[in-house]
């Protein structure tokens, strides 16, 4: 699949055709699907619906899903890998719960499970089951929602997809040879068989005759409101009460002795047949009248029987026995061409292989020509309207001047032929004045005039055909201090009062061409010409004029400088439209003194960079008609909306500066033809759910996430309502559509990751969202699909649980984990310490000094250690004792023995000197009654005094404390002991 959204242009007739006849006039939308937009054959054999929306169109190359933006094809034949599944379907059946079971080209049967988005055979598990045949024409999908089919030899398979898991049930018939089955609302199948008709109760598994009918003279039947009728082979039509099988309610006759090969019942009460003859008839129950249709059909179409009809509203498309298609003009009685009459040779083939209708209008046709045909009825939710119906007059219903008159409260509207009418209700028109010459716009002051601007012959106020300035006017506006600023093509901007036009400073020639003048919410007039921008204003009790100062960044300027229309919303915001540049919004920068634009271009989905003309619904959205759409834009959602040939517009170029809104909230938008009304209560569906909103794919690190493509997921996750991601690094990505196909094109969708997200956002235009860095937790990803002026409520949501799980690191089975290896490695550690301190001890030199001991591992700094020790132990008493008499016998300069006393015993060899006369001191106090005193001298300290407070310092408490702590701890340990 191709990630970005792609619009389908390729091959795409995107024309207008129109069906005329007295009473029906269809229009459509026509746009062409081949194998280059992703069809994975042009070949097709069958199109449906399934219960969410989506098209399924069954080819000759496989299976695809098509939900109004991509194809999605689903692989058949060998490279499938799935026994047995034949690369050709033949029909299509999808059930209430959305799997669509297909009949293949050799008979076999198979179904999409939508649980698991995995084609399956319908026999799956079953003895045999990949021999087994359906009998062709004989599968049907039943009124209970269970698919049936006939094996010959075996008897009626009954099949159901319930929550994913495949039921089968065999009704044994090996006896009987079906030829025509169907089911009925009250539990019954009925079949046709080689020994007449039977009933089997699908609970009981008993089989009943009706009526008694024992030969094979049925060809065809159909269940309709609690009737069976059953067509025969000569031509008759039979009646049953499913209720009262046994009795015959009626028997038409419908002069005919050729075989009934299909029936249907419309809305109506009309009954449809088909024989072998080509075409269809009906069959009037009240009044006995049958009535024969035909086409011309160049190239008939021989391998399918009997008709294929849908019927929605007052609407049936019919497809004829052996070619010919249209649909049925009720009032009239006879079947109308649909863009398909063969005197046309640009139109399309009669001859539909196949086709499907959706209830919103858009029908899905595959011709005798191949492909995909999409036609999209045009709905006029915006009609157009015209002065002079059916008057092709040039200029007499091209409207650009529209005025709604404050004063009069009557609709006035100028076309170019120089008139002016008032508009009524009811579409009548009055006649107000005639000027000649093309008026270009209207305007009403603040005592009620009407000022009209007129191209040709100069301004006039209405009700007056003498003209105040003969100049090429376009528009006009007044200011606060009333005055009337006006402006003409080819002699720029005029300021007019009172009878006097007033002078101005600063205009330039450059800026002669002016169609547009708009007062800003300042009280300073803003001028549009072909060049750029004007802005007048009053300074010492004159006009001077400059241009609109423009930001230098290019990034804020306009795109283009040839100015359509100047238009304020209520907000006071300026607003721009352009010839192509798209349309702006000035916004004032305070610190620069410069404006800056905001932009809508074709870049931002604009149809057209020419906007023609601008005004503002009550709502404060800005519409605006470009060449031949109107569009609509909601600067707070940034919503953009273009309504074309969908909605009923789009067949004609629309006027310069011709939009106004009414008091009522309808906007009207001039064109070359006529004028557009356009009504936004009209624009809406009743409710959200029409939308059809569905969540399309789900994908893991951009790859598509299906069972049938990858082992990351054994369920589709679109309709799962729940996923938990494979790791916390995952990037993940939704894409979801709208599958109303009729408003596709004015859907706009937001979304939100919820524990994530604070605010809504708007979808990009291929309506693909990701994520990524998304912290550990669980979150509720919500689109919403909404058009623009629906209300809070009027909404369509879907919702997925998403599950980020830790990194695995950080999750519960990699926590147990690192606590079991982190206790295995603090026993290893100490094991492997001690037995190293051991191997290590083993190896070294131990001296011991008094309590304590002193390793060295080195042999040579263990002798000289030991060399220092024995001499302290000879000369430690020696009250005289000195370092240089330590150096002297080490025969090391005194900053070497320094440094080796320091770097191998951590002290310093005043230190050194010290802790050995005061742990030979403790040695004193623990085994000697003599005095603190005699200690002292004996350890070499000639004061007792500084002994004891350099025994304190070191041991922590006094010599004479310490004698006693060991004596008592002596004591107590002699007492334990005896």
């Amino acid at each position: 699949m191709i990630r970005l959204s792609i619009r389908l242009w390729a091959v795409v007739i995107f024309s207008v055709i129109s069906l005329k006849t007295f009473s029906l006039e269809y229009q459509a939308t026509h746009t062409h699907y081949s194998t280059a937009e992703g069809l994975p054959s042009n070949a097709i054999s069958d199109i449906v619906q399934d219960s969410y929306g989506y098209i399924w169109i069954g080819t000759w190359s496989g299976l695809t899903r098509y939900d109004g933006f991509n194809f999605t094809n689903y692989t058949t034949g060998k490279n499938s890998c799935i026994p047995h599944l034949h690369n050709r379907i033949l029909t299509l059946s999808p059930d209430l719960e959305g799997n669509i079971w297909m009949l293949m080209y050799d008979h076999r049967l198979f179904v999409l499970n939508r649980k698991t988005d995995c084609i399956q055979s319908a026999f799956l598990n079953k003895q045999d089951g990949a021999n087994l045949k359906c009998t062709h024409e004989l599968t049907l999908m039943g009124q209970d929602g269970s698919y049936y089919a006939f094996i010959r030899g075996k008897g009626i398979y009954r099949f159901s997809m319930l929550d994913g898991k495949l039921c089968n049930e065999l009704y044994k018939i090996a006896h009987l040879d079906i030829t025509n089955m169907v089911t009925d609302n009250n539990g019954k199948l009925w079949f046709s068989s080689d020994k007449g008709l039977f009933l089997l109760d699908l609970k009981t598994h008993t089989l009943s005759r009706p009526n008694n009918i024992k030969d094979n003279n049925i060809s065809t039947m159909l269940f309709h409101q609690g009737n069976m009728f059953i067509g025969t082979k000569k031509g008759q039509v039979l009646q049953f009460d499913i209720h009262k099988p046994q009795k015959l309610m009626k028997e038409y006759d419908m002069h005919t002795k050729l075989n009934i090969t299909s029936l249907y019942v419309d809305k109506h009460g009309l009954l449809w047949f088909t024989t072998t003859d080509p075409g269809i008839s009906n069959y009037n129950f009240q009044s006995g009248i049958i009535k024969n249709f035909n086409q011309d059909v160049p190239a008939p179409e021989t391998d399918v029987k009997g008709a294929k009809i849908f019927e929605f509203g007052n609407t049936m498309w019919i497809k004829m026995n052996h070619g010919g298609f249209g649909y049925y003009d009720r009032n009239l009685d006879q079947i109308n061409y649909f863009h398909n009459n063969p005197a046309n040779s640009w139109d399309l083939s009669n001859t539909v292989s196949t086709y499907n209708v959706v209830p919103e209008g858009v029908l899905w046709i595959s011709t005798i020509r191949r492909g995909l045909e999409r036609l999209e009825l045009i709905h006029r939710r915006i009609h157009r309207y015209y002065l002079f119906p059916g008057n092709n007059e040039y200029a007499i219903n091209e409207t650009r001047a529209i005025l709604w008159d404050k004063v009069g409260n009557r609709l006035l509207v100028g076309n170019k032929k120089g008139n002016i009418y008032q508009v009524m209700a009811d579409g009548t028109k009055k006649l107000i004045q005639s000027l000649g010459g093309r008026i270009y716009g209207m305007m009403q002051d603040r005592k009620g005039r009407i000022w009209i601007s007129n191209k040709d012959k100069g301004l006039f106020i209405l009700g007056n055909n003498k003209p105040i300035l003969t100049d090429k006017t376009y528009t006009t506006v007044e200011d606060q201090d009333g005055v009337i600023w006006i402006a003409s093509y080819g002699q720029g901007i005029k300021a007019y009062k009172n009878g006097k036009f007033l002078p101005i400073t600063g205009l330039s020639n450059t800026y002669e061409k002016a169609r547009t003048v708009c007062m800003a919410g300042n009280g300073k007039i803003w001028a549009g010409t072909s060049e750029g921008i004007l802005v007048f204003h009053k300074a010492h009790g004159k006009y001077i004029a400059a241009p609109l100062p423009e930001t230098p960044d290019i990034n804020g300027q306009l795109f283009s400088d040839d100015i359509i229309e100047i238009a304020r919303d209520k907000n006071n915001n300026m607003w721009i439209a352009t010839n192509g540049g798209g349309l702006a919004k000035a916004k004032y920068v305070p610190d620069s003194a410069f404006y800056r634009f905001e932009v809508l271009s074709e870049k931002n989905g604009l149809p057209s960079n020419e906007i023609h003309s601008i005004t503002f619904s009550h709502s404060g959205d800005v519409w605006f008609s470009s060449d031949q759409n109107i569009c609509s834009y909601n600067p707070e959602k940034d919503f953009l909306t273009t309504y074309s040939i969908s909605d009923g517009v789009g067949e004609v170029t629309c006027s310069e500066g011709g939009a106004i809104t009414l008091p009522n909230g309808k906007m009207i938008f001039g064109t070359l033809n006529g004028y557009y009304l356009v009504d936004c209560n009209k624009l809406g569906t009743p409710s959200g759910s029409q939308l059809k909103l569905a969540i399309t794919d789900f994908y893991i690190n951009d790859k598509l996430q299906s069972p049938r493509l990858t082992n990351t997921y054994d369920y589709y996750i679109p309709d799962s309502g729940v996923v938990e991601l494979p790791s916390r690094t995952s990037v993940f990505s939704f894409r979801f559509a709208s599958l109303n196909y009729q408003l596709q094109h004015r859907v706009h969708y937001l979304y939100k990751l919820e524990g994530h997200d604070k605010e809504w956002h708007n979808a990009p235009e291929d309506r693909m969202v990701s994520f990524s860095d998304i912290p550990v937790g669980t979150y509720k990803f919500r689109v919403r699909a909404v058009l623009p002026f629906a209300s809070k409520e009027q909404y369509d949501e879907k919702v997925i649980t998403v599950i980020v799980p830790p990194y695995f690191l950080a999750s519960s089975i990699a926590i147990w984990i690192y606590i079991i290896l982190t206790l295995s490695a603090i026993f290893v550690f100490f094991w492997w310490r001690k037995k190293m301190v051991k191997e290590n001890l083993a190896k070294m030199h131990i001296l011991k000094i008094g309590p304590d001991e002193i390793a060295f591992q080195h042999t040579e700094d263990y002798d000289f250690v030991k060399a220092q020790l024995d001499w302290l132990e000879q000369h430690y008493s020696e009250s005289g004792l000195k370092i240089e008499d330590m150096v002297l016998q080490s025969h090391l300069s005194r900053t070497s023995y320094y440094n080796q006393v320091k770097s191998l015993t951590g002290l310093s060899p005043k230190e050194f000197i010290s802790d050995f006369r005061l742990k030979k001191a403790c040695m004193y106090l623990e085994g000697d009654n003599c005095t603190i005193a005699e200690v002292a001298y004996r350890c070499g300290f000639n004061d007792p005094v500084y002994f004891t407070r350099i025994f304190k310092n070191k041991i922590g408490i006094t010599p004479s404390k310490y004698r006693d702590e060991k004596q008592e701890k002596k004591s107590s340990d002699q007492n334990e002991t005896g």
